[in-house]
Parts: structure tokens; sequence; C-alpha cells
């Protein structure tokens, strides 16, 4: 029996995003942090990591993008709500179009006011969607997060040195 395959079908969006979230957690523990999955469909939390010390707890949400993307996918709607996130909240971008992935690191509230804010002068601009007024999606792009890039530190959760 040959079970080899002769086409190889890329991921699913919903293993990139099960990656993505795999690759978080286990980068922080690789770092000293106890990170864990999440493992109810919350709308703000993937992860929650808590420092070595046990003071200090966040709530991170991933997005991925795999290495067909360009950009990462978001709501407009989430993003408006998410503008008020508390400070232990968190958002990681994880690019995996390179050999290792990337992990792009901000506060959920300055990523969702960045998008609301983005999106808000594009509609200005263009009035109304031009091919689906009902739609909520928004784009993250590289260059909107780039300055998070492997920023850990942020988090406040990795052992002292």
């Amino acid at each position: 029996m040959n079970t080899s395959h002769t086409s190889k079908r890329p991921p699913s969006a919903q293993q990139v995003g099960r990656a993505g979230e795999l690759f978080v957690a286990a980068e922080l523990n690789r770092r000293g942090v106890a990170a864990t999955l999440y493992l109810t469909n919350a709308p703000r939390v993937d992860v929650v990591a808590t420092s070595p010390d046990g003071q200090r707890t966040v709530n991170i949400q991933v997005k991925t993008k795999g290495p067909r993307s360009r950009v990462w996918q978001w709501s407009t709607t989430r993003a408006k709500a998410e503008c008020e996130a508390p400070d232990t909240d968190y958002m990681i971008l994880v690019d995996l179009a390179e050999e290792h992935p990337a992990y792009y690191i901000h506060r959920l509230r300055d990523v969702a006011q960045d998008c609301h804010t983005r999106h808000e002068a594009w509609i200005a601009r263009v009035g109304k969607r031009p091919h689906n007024p009902d739609s909520t999606h928004t784009a993250i792009e590289v260059d909107q997060v780039v300055s998070g890039k492997g920023a850990w530190d942020v988090l406040g959760v990795l052992p002292q040195k």
C-alpha cells in the first residue's frame, strides 16, 4: 500500500491559528514563564501566562498568519471593543512565513486603538466599503506592529535575571 501523498494540502486557517497559540505557549515556557492554552473559545484569551514568582498574570490573544498571508486578520467590531482592554491583556501576532516563527508583542488595547483609528480614517476617505459594506474585516500589516518584534519583556512575566 502506497501511503505517500502526491499533493500537499496547506494547513487550514484553524490549524494555522492553533499552531500560533502553541508556539506562543511553548516560547513562553522556554523562557521560564508558566503559560498554558486557554481551552475555551474566549474572545480575548488564547494563552494565560504567569510570572515564575506568581505575582503577575497576563491574558494573551494570539493572531497568526501563515506562509501564504501578507497580513493578520481581525474584526473592526473586536478592535473597537478592545480599545478599553485592561493593562494585563496583550496581543501576540505570530508570523509563520519564515523557517522560525516571528513574534510581535503589544498591549491589546494599543493594537485595537491603532486598528480602530486606521479603519475610521479609511472609511472617512472611501465613504463605505466598496465591495461589502457590511464586512467587519480589517487587516493588520507588519509595519503596524514591527516595533513589538520579539518584545517579550513588555509582558512583565519573564523571570528576573
